[in-house]
């Protein structure tokens, strides 16, 4: 695939690398054409000074109650088996060994563990008046997530509004934008929207809380097409 030909979906895969959500194969494939290709290198690096700052300010998150007990009942075994008896060389008297056993003895039992997220292979950026990236948008069929990049200011008596659009059908709310930087959780899609349908996602101003009646009343501030990081052969 030739990406400088499609500069929007190259710089909708270089956020999805940064982000982590491009995976498997489609991973490795980008990854090589990031040595081959200095401006592609570069929309990674705007990515990670994008979203990095916004990582940092996440709060610690407790895994569930069950995961963590699994984690106490398994490090102490596993660690007290990585180490054996015999042939104790200087670094294993330092405690550095029983260390990386520990360690490594809680990564895989989070991975063991901890559920994986859904993949989310389709994604889209609504930028501001100014080209500024200001929401991205991550999905597959029934799920999305949401990260706010930037602030927006809005008068106290107004929402900005997600809506999907499907060609032939009426826009589909997707519930109301945050205005400031953060990260959603993974959201479950209305029951009656599949995002393999979606052609693009569009904003409007509506009053606060939401239009009142169900459906666009006023006109498009910002829209972006939704488009599929899966690389192909």
């Amino acid at each position: 695939m030739n990406l400088n030909k499609w500069p929007k979906l190259a710089d909708l895969l270089a956020g999805s690398y940064v982000l982590g959500t491009l995976r498997g194969r489609a991973r490795v494939r980008f990854a090589h054409m990031l040595r081959s290709r200095p401006w592609l290198a570069a929309r990674v690096t705007e990515w990670e000074d994008t979203l990095m700052p916004y990582s940092l300010q996440e709060p610690p998150i407790a895994p569930p109650h069950s995961v963590w007990q699994g984690v106490v009942a398994e490090l102490p075994a596993r660690a007290a088996n990585a180490v054996t008896a015999r042939n104790v060389s200087w670094w294993q008297k330092l405690g550095l060994w029983r260390a990386m056993s520990a360690g490594l003895a809680l990564a895989l039992v989070l991975l063991l563990l901890w559920p994986a997220p859904p993949r989310m292979p389709y994604m889209a950026v609504l930028n501001n008046t100014s080209g500024q990236a200001v929401w991205m948008l991550r999905a597959n069929a029934h799920h999305m997530a949401l990260v706010t990049m930037r602030s927006m200011s809005l008068p106290a008596d107004k929402s900005l509004q997600l809506w999907a659009i499907v060609p032939g059908k009426k826009p589909i709310s997707m519930g109301l934008l945050p205005t400031h930087p953060g990260r959603t959780p993974i959201l479950i899609t209305p029951d009656h929207l599949d995002m393999r349908s979606v052609a693009l996602i569009a904003v409007t101003m509506e009053p606060e809380g939401g239009s009142p009646t169900g459906q666009p009343t006023t006109a498009i501030l910002y829209k972006a097409d939704i488009l599929s990081t899966h690389l192909s052969s």
